[in-house]
């Protein structure tokens, strides 16, 4: 099995070609990771080399059956999404890949559905979906892509094959956004790539004032506030997350890089990733107790949040500890 184009996750690319190549490939797969990091670009690679007509080669990406992955029209590949802001799959979405799963391929010798759960699939979703997987058709493959493993039923993760997909090296991915923006200067790509940790997806978005870019203007106004006598300004900066799973977990990440950079520049340091040089230079002037206090709430924070913990209470939360971390 072969994954042209998509970088990084060595050993998740030899598991999955093993099985393949031994004729074990499972029936059902959770591809989870952040945001970014290519886990709809795995799973549609996945899919065209299980329809692909060149099993030696797979997905060999000429024959029919490869043309009509990659252009999204092939009959027995399938990709489900939720609707509304979180995007996550509803009870109705899985009934009716439940009703077209027990169908016969119509070409390939099997029936590939991509279901992407978003960021909060409810429980009953997920008992549907159980079900299905528990007792799957004899064609059919299904492939789970979550941002979280933690976010679905223990029942689901003992019943699939989970593979936790992560961006490449920094320098793999600077080099890969440079040749899809050939504007770009390397020197500027290997900074975003610093900045995004690597992560493709991000990048890009960075580059075209995306989610990312309010992302970092919200870590930097929090960052900021931290230091700030009055508490309303914290709470204020942190708003908009108490209605975006994702634009919450992205201000985290964000958050941990501002962080980061103050304790550098408190040791002495000069490299500042996370791009909000003022805000790291204000909480370097934090007592180095308190400084050390704040990194680890990020990825704290992280974990509660794909625990499905209520976003507004996680939000009030996260703006107190982080006054309590510095003093305030």
């Amino acid at each position: 099995m072969e994954f042209p184009g998509f970088l990084g996750n060595q050993e998740v690319k030899a598991a999955l070609s093993a099985a393949y190549e031994g004729g074990r490939f499972p029936h059902a797969l959770l591809l989870w990771g952040e945001a970014g990091c290519g886990k709809r670009t795995f799973a549609r690679l996945l899919a065209q080399a299980l329809v692909c007509r060149d099993q030696a080669h797979a997905p060999c990406g000429v024959c029919p059956s490869c043309v009509r992955a990659k252009a999204g029209t092939h009959p027995d590949i399938r990709v489900v999404e939720g609707s509304g802001a979180t995007r996550s799959l509803t009870v109705e979405a899985v009934a009716q890949v439940t009703a077209d799963a027990y169908r016969m391929p119509e070409e390939a010798d099997v029936s590939v559905y991509i279901l992407l759960l978003g960021s909060r699939t409810l429980e009953p979703a997920q008992n549907k979906l159980l079900k299905l997987i528990e007792e799957p058709p004899e064609h059919g493959v299904f492939f789970l892509v979550s941002p979280s493993a933690e976010q679905l039923l223990p029942t689901i993760r003992s019943r699939v094959q989970a593979f936790h997909l992560e961006p490449p090296s920094q320098e793999e991915a600077a080099a890969a956004v440079q040749a899809q923006r050939p504007d770009l200067s390397l020197e500027r790509a290997r900074e975003l790539a610093a900045l995004c940790g690597g992560n493709i997806g991000r990048m890009l978005e960075e580059l075209e004032g995306g989610t990312s870019a309010q992302a970092f203007s919200i870590a930097q106004a929090m960052a900021l506030a931290v230091t700030d006598p009055r508490e309303e300004g914290l709470l204020l900066a942190a708003a908009p997350l108490q209605k975006d799973r994702e634009l919450f977990r992205e201000v985290l990440s964000r958050l941990g890089l501002i962080f980061r950079d103050a304790c550098v520049l408190r040791a002495g340091g000069k490299a500042v990733l996370g791009g909000a040089s003022q805000a790291a230079d204000r909480l370097s002037a934090l007592p180095r107790k308190q400084l050390m206090a704040l990194p680890p709430l990020a990825e704290e924070y992280r974990q509660k949040l794909e625990r499905n913990a209520n976003m507004a209470l996680l939000t009030t939360d996260l703006c107190v500890r982080l006054r309590e971390a510095a003093g305030r």
